[in-house]
Parts: structure tokens; sequence; C-alpha cells
């Protein structure tokens, strides 16, 4: 695996984890409940750079989408 493989790779993880957060809000929305964005961890994880500030919040749905991704990415 080179380079550009995993490059690929990880931005397919990491849209996975989007999608599936997005899909996980959608879906409680839509069913009115709080079971697929609900917080796995109390606190974010965060990671502190000089300017910019990243949160990471995993949820049950965010996971679903990166495992799916991942399936499908690993499939061929």
């Amino acid at each position: 695996m080179n380079k550009t493989q995993l490059g690929n790779l990880l931005l397919v993880l990491f849209l996975g984890l989007l999608s599936g957060a997005v899909a996980g809000v959608v879906l409680d929305r839509l069913f009115n409940t709080n079971i697929l964005s609900k917080f796995l961890f109390p606190n974010p994880l965060s990671f502190e750079l000089y300017i910019i500030k990243i949160d990471l919040q995993l949820t049950p749905a965010s996971i679903i989408g990166l495992i799916a991704s991942g399936y499908l990415a690993f499939r061929k």
C-alpha cells in the first residue's frame, strides 16, 4: 500500500464517520429518539493546535458509518 492508497483510505474512513453521524441525527429526528446520536464519552476528545481547536465526539451512528465505509473500502 503506497501513500496515495493510504491517503484515500483515510479519507474514505473519515467521510464514513461523518456521514454516519449525519445519518444518525437525521434518523433520530425522524423517529423522535435519541439512540444513534447519544455521545459515547462524557467529554469530547480535543486537539488544540496553535490557532485551531478540534473537538471529536463519537456516537453509535458514527461508528456504524466508520465500519460500513471500512467494509466497502476493503471489500475489493
